[in-house]
């Protein structure tokens, strides 16, 4: 049984991966601020015979959290489990697109401190308990669009291109351990997010959720290659 420690895990990408790691006699942890999602997702897979996964459930605000919030979920961690054999870094808030001159600068620490600075608390506090594992990943789902246009990113460019640098730095930390650090810049697919975003793109037009998910576990879990997902 593998464990993996999932972010974001309610809606979107992560509900996708939490469902495709589901299928396999996996333990999940399903860290998302959004309780109600999060128990429809619980039911969800205790109640369908072919997800074999057993899922625990992990309320946290990133946007609200404190280091003893961090701490707290090590110690919880540490406790249940002793190891984990993954962490998906996937939970994140896009804000409205605002050229940097009128981009609210409250808004600005909030979307820093939740795709940002919480990553980094994630990955300090859970990098001794991958590392207790034979073989371990550490993903960070990050963003081709950035990249590709990046106006009107704002604090949501900033914060991904940072934490794709501190991924990398971590690669480059921890050379010999057990841990394998990935970073999945991923095109656009399909989600109620980008629908908001962008509301006159067609939807059938990009990949869903499920598949992206798909293509990353492949890559992470399965040794597969991907021009967008690199391993450092």
């Amino acid at each position: 049984m593998s464990i993996y420690l999932i972010t974001g895990a309610a809606q979107g990408l992560g509900r996708s991966l939490s469902l495709a790691l589901a299928k396999e006699d996996n333990q999940l942890i399903l860290l998302d601020k959004d309780l109600k999602a999060l128990n429809y997702l619980y039911d969800e897979i205790n109640n369908t015979n072919e997800l074999l996964a057993e899922p625990a459930l992990y309320p946290m605000d990133l946007l609200g959290a404190n280091i003893d919030h961090y701490q707290a979920l090590t110690t919880t961690l540490e406790a249940e489990y002793g190891r984990l054999d993954g962490v998906f870094l996937n939970a994140a808030t896009l804000p409205a697109f605002t050229p940097v001159e009128h981009f609210d600068y409250t808004q600005w620490y909030e979307v820093l401190h939740t795709n940002l600075n919480a990553n980094f608390h994630l990955i300090q506090q859970t990098l001794p308990l991958l590392k207790q594992a034979d073989k371990s990943v550490m993903v960070a789902v990050l963003d081709q669009n950035i990249e590709e246009h990046p106006a009107y990113y704002g604090a949501y460019g900033a914060a991904k291109a940072g934490l794709e640098q501190l991924m990398k730095t971590c690669a480059k930390e921890n050379p010999e351990t057990s841990v394998r650090f990935y970073n999945a810049k991923l095109e656009g697919f399909q989600s109620n997010t980008r629908s908001r975003q962008f509301p006159s793109e067609n939807p059938a037009t990009l990949p869903t959720s499920d598949a992206i998910a798909q293509q990353l576990l492949n890559v992470v879990l399965e040794g597969l290659t991907s021009e967008s997902i690199e391993k450092l």
